[in-house]
């Protein structure tokens, strides 16, 4: 008898967009809205493109992340669901590569060098997809970006500067630049599972 192996793999591709506005179109968006704080949908609604927008393809799903996905698809204990209320994209100024092990951003600890921001509205679940999008306000994650990583916490999710109960995913070398004082950048992570 002949045994023919096939090897099945699982995996997780993360296409992260950032997309930028200046501190001249934020505050223009600040004065029609009369927010404080306009996210990503004020932008869209209001017809203001991004200055710049950019893509990188791929990421690592952590040890932890993938625990976490088997455990929800199992339906085994407790484990907190990836939804809006407990899911933040971080972002840091840390170059370390990607590990499975890693269990938070490499960035150096404090607000200088990495933020954790809430993701907005439930995220989009698609066929084999899940997306999740924050924008980062004016004040928040002002230095270079070099990694993203998704985190879910285990109370509701509030902005900062730790990893919350896990690091789901985590990509470095990004080189997206740096996000001065008064501009608003938004970040989309769209997941593909294959």
């Amino acid at each position: 008898m002949t045994v023919t192996t096939a090897v099945d793999t699982g995996r997780a591709t993360t296409r992260w967009t950032v997309q930028r506005w200046d501190a001249d179109q934020t505050a223009w968006v600040q004065r029609r809205t009369g927010l404080h704080a306009p996210a990503l949908d004020d932008f869209t609604r209001l017809g203001v493109d991004s200055y710049r927008t950019t893509e990188v393809l791929g990421n690592l799903v952590t040890n932890a992340g993938w625990t976490r996905i088997m455990s929800l698809v199992t339906a085994q204990g407790a484990a907190q669901a990836l939804d809006a209320t407990h899911v933040r994209i971080g972002v840091g100024n840390g170059v370390t590569a990607e590990a499975y092990t890693d269990a938070d951003l490499a960035a150096a600890a404090g607000s200088a060098n990495r933020w954790f921001q809430p993701v907005g509205g439930a995220g989009a679940l698609g066929t084999r997809t899940l997306t999740f999008s924050a924008t980062f306000n004016p004040a928040d994650g002002n230095f270079a970006w070099n990694e993203f990583g998704i985190d879910v916490t285990s109370g509701v999710a509030a902005a900062g500067n730790t990893v919350g109960a896990l690091l789901l995913n985590r990509k470095s070398g990004i080189a997206q630049g740096s996000k001065a004082n008064g501009q608003t950048w938004a970040a989309t992570a769209m997941i593909t599972f294959s």
